[in-house]
């Protein structure tokens, strides 16, 4: 194990790629050469090999070539033994050190020594496996439900463990796509006085703030006008539009207050819009809603690539909520690319604990 090249990040795809060739060996061990001239390899060797994910089946393998390839390849599936002490004795470049392995039922099964893996990626440092292993292009909006005023501002203690999970996912999925090269903005601009910004200073989140006094009146303004205007809008609401001169929030209030509604179901079967609740159905547009809104497109204003995607990262329980939001958008004319990430609930013994609590 001592030839490991220190300085190749050991790879996954690289082992499976060398265990592989050395599997496939001559051709005159594959079993049925007589098909053809040897120019036919198979099966493919992609598919020869499996990385074990299983905490269970961890304890015994890592890697796994099931026996209905080993029948393939070699009579009665029996691995020559040059074949097999090949594969044992694998080394090369960003290949993992194998520790042993043996032929049985479910088919040829390793085991990586794992002891001489850390002790590789502890000698080269950590640097080579951060950097992104091809540079992308792009941007992604991560939005968290749970930070958006309902209508006010949450708190620690408002926040559900399960809430303060997404928080936390967005956070370190924020980190992965900047490694990747992808340009990423957060959702909601939180204000910089706020308990909650502070709570997740505590916990080396880098949130997005903005002034206690900074208001986004203007682009609610624009988002309600929006939807005004929708097509999507639901006949009969008409006895909601602003008569008085003015805007503003008051104004707006009162518009939501006439009852202005949106067929939701109508959008995304119109858009096209794959994945979403069918239950989703006539939407009435509320204060809160508005400024989810505005706030999305707030985090969205700078972008100019035509392959933005918005990532709302929601817990289950509000989900159905989300994807009331995430449609409302669409039908004030966004365009962008939406994806939900949905996290389950978070189980705690006995009562349920807020972000504050747990954290204390």
């Amino acid at each position: 194990m001592e030839n490991i090249e220190e300085l190749s990040p050991l790879r996954i795809t690289a082992t499976v790629r060398a265990l592989s060739s050395a599997l496939r060996g001559k051709r005159e061990h594959v079993h049925g050469t007589s098909r053809g001239k040897g120019d036919r390899m198979f099966p493919e060797p992609e598919k020869l090999w499996f990385k074990e994910s299983s905490a269970k089946n961890l304890r015994n393998r890592d890697f796994l070539s099931p026996s209905t390839m080993l029948n393939t390849l070699y009579a009665g599936g029996q691995v020559p033994p040059a074949v097999m002490s090949r594969v044992l004795s694998l080394r090369g470049s960003g290949v993992l050190p194998v520790a042993g392995g043996e032929v049985m039922g479910e088919g040829l099964r390793l085991r990586v020594d794992r002891v001489a893996s850390f002790r590789a990626v502890l000698a080269g440092g950590t640097t080579e496996y951060l950097k992104p292993s091809s540079q992308m292009e792009g941007c992604v909006v991560l939005n968290c439900p749970a930070l958006h005023p309902k209508p006010n501002t949450p708190t620690p203690d408002t926040l559900s463990l399960g809430q303060l999970r997404t928080v936390l996912l967005a956070n370190h999925m924020g980190a992965l796509f900047r490694r990747k090269g992808f340009e990423v903005y957060f959702c909601p601009t939180l204000p910089e006085d706020s308990d909650v910004a502070t709570f997740l200073q505590a916990l080396g989140i880098d949130w997005p703030t903005a002034p206690a006094n900074w208001t986004n009146d203007e682009r609610e303004e624009k988002i309600q006008k929006a939807l005004e205007n929708s097509p999507y809008r639901e006949k009969g609401t008409e006895s909601g539009r602003r008569t008085s001169g003015g805007g503003g929030r008051k104004a707006l209030e009162e518009e939501n207050e006439g009852g202005l509604r949106i067929n939701l179901k109508q959008v995304f079967q119109e858009e096209g819009l794959l994945g979403y609740d069918p239950t989703l159905g006539t939407c009435k547009v509320h204060r809160d809603s508005v400024s989810h809104l505005a706030q999305l497109d707030l985090s969205t204003a700078d972008i100019t690539e035509t392959m933005a995607t918005v990532l709302h990262v929601t817990s289950c329980q509000d989900e159905f909520r989300q994807q009331q939001i995430a449609v409302l958008w669409r039908a004030s004319g966004a365009t962008h690319s939406q994806r939900h990430l949905v996290c389950g609930p978070v189980k705690t013994p006995g009562s349920h604990l807020t972000a504050a609590q747990y954290l204390q």
